[in-house]
């Protein structure tokens, strides 16, 4: 018996290594990258994320806590949680070792093992209560959900942190590069627009000062042209203008200047200053909003399959000496049963043996005094 529980164990252990080699390596196929999210690079996210890779990547993914959560409905919590924590720490090296990834992936795999452990321990206490596998599957499978968001979102803020700036620009030159493009025509409106916002404020503060009103009673020629300009500047800014005149008031205009026009517009944002200083926060909790979506649908239509999978998997194979041992003591109980039944028949025939006997004797009895008297009467 002890010999068969080892090999399950390292059935169980092999397992879960396997799985994670598994989902690692359509991980590392499908080439996918945070920096790709950062900066909106709509064709590259396209070329990883939508892909067959990532898909398969996206289904097996959970396997290796369906296997944990299996395997947590067993009598033995202590030697459960070692499989569970031998077996990924077996994956996650061998993934790292194979797959050449880097340090950062051993600090998700740590925050990995660390989730599953407390998923084993919770798990174990709640079939411990509860005794059925569709409740304990839907609880385990809401739990490590949970988990899983909040380790990738640590993940978020430990990659970025150390330069938040950094990324803080890349991703609002993203952004500027996915409006923008390549085609300046569809964006000299707005261009124009967000120029003259920012060229008419500046003229109606000076034109309010105390100094430009006193300018306007100088007997100046001189000063006459300036304030006749700085009025007709501020008439021509409010008026209309059509696409030809922005082009000509904007002839040098290229789609790096523009680009730099808005990227320094966005900088200047009041939003985009809080974005840039809490940018590796804001960004996890958006990143950790997606995958909270990914895991509730993926543990809710794979999670249930895998865990009944692999639970009938080890149930089976934990059960097969205790139905031999089951066999034997019914048989025993079987044999006993005859033998009761046996002495049981004897002892009544025995019984009606002894009666048969005692009415005999008590016939023979009444005839030899029936005799005696009448022999006495004779007399």
């Amino acid at each position: 018996m002890n010999k068969s529980l080892s090999k399950l164990s390292f059935l169980k252990i092999f397992l879960i290594a396997l799985s994670i080699l598994i989902w690692g390596y359509f991980l590392v196929a499908s080439n996918v990258s945070l920096e790709a999210l950062i900066i909106f690079d709509l064709p590259t996210i396209a070329n990883t994320f939508f892909t067959f890779n990532f898909l398969f990547f996206l289904i097996f993914f959970p396997i290796t806590s369906s296997i944990c959560i299996a395997l947590s409905t067993g009598k033995k919590r202590n030697i459960d949680i070692l499989e569970v924590s031998i077996g990924i720490v077996i994956g996650i090296l061998l993934t790292s070792l194979i797959f050449g990834l880097k340090e950062y992936f051993l600090i998700f795999g740590f925050l990995y093992l660390l989730a599953h452990i407390v998923l084993s321990i919770l798990t174990y206490n709640k079939f411990k209560e509860r005794k059925k596998l569709n409740i304990l599957s839907n609880y385990a499978n809401s739990k490590i959900a949970l988990l899983l968001t909040f380790v990738l979102a640590i993940m978020a803020i430990i990659i970025i942190l150390p330069t938040q700036e950094d990324y803080a620009l890349y991703m609002q030159a993203g952004m500027v590069n996915m409006f923008v493009g390549d085609d300046v025509s569809n964006w000299l409106g707005t261009s124009y627009s967000i120029g003259r916002l920012g060229t008419q404020s500046t003229i109606d503060f000076i034109v309010d000062t105390e100094q430009y009103i006193n300018l306007r009673d100088v007997k100046d020629p001189n000063v006459y042209k300036f304030t006749n300009f700085i009025d007709d500047f501020k008439s021509d800014l409010d008026s209309k203008k059509t696409t030809e005149d922005i082009m000509k008031a904007q002839p040098n205009l290229t789609n790096e200047k523009l680009k730099n026009n808005l990227l320094s517009t966005f900088k200047s944002m009041p939003i985009m200053i809080v974005v840039q200083e809490y940018f590796a926060i804001i960004f996890a909790i958006i990143f950790a909003s997606f995958a909270q979506l990914y895991f509730s649908i993926a543990f809710s239509l794979f999670g249930l399959l895998f865990v009944y999978l692999f639970y009938k998997l080890f149930t089976t194979k934990k059960e097969e000496p205790k139905k031999e041992e089951e066999v034997k003591i019914s048989k025993d109980i079987e044999i006993t049963e005859n033998i009761n039944g046996i002495e049981d028949s004897f002892n009544i025939d025995q019984k009606e043996n002894l009666d048969n006997i005692d009415l005999k004797e008590n016939l023979d009895n009444i005839d030899l005094k029936e005799d005696l008297e009448e022999n006495e009467k004779n007399y």
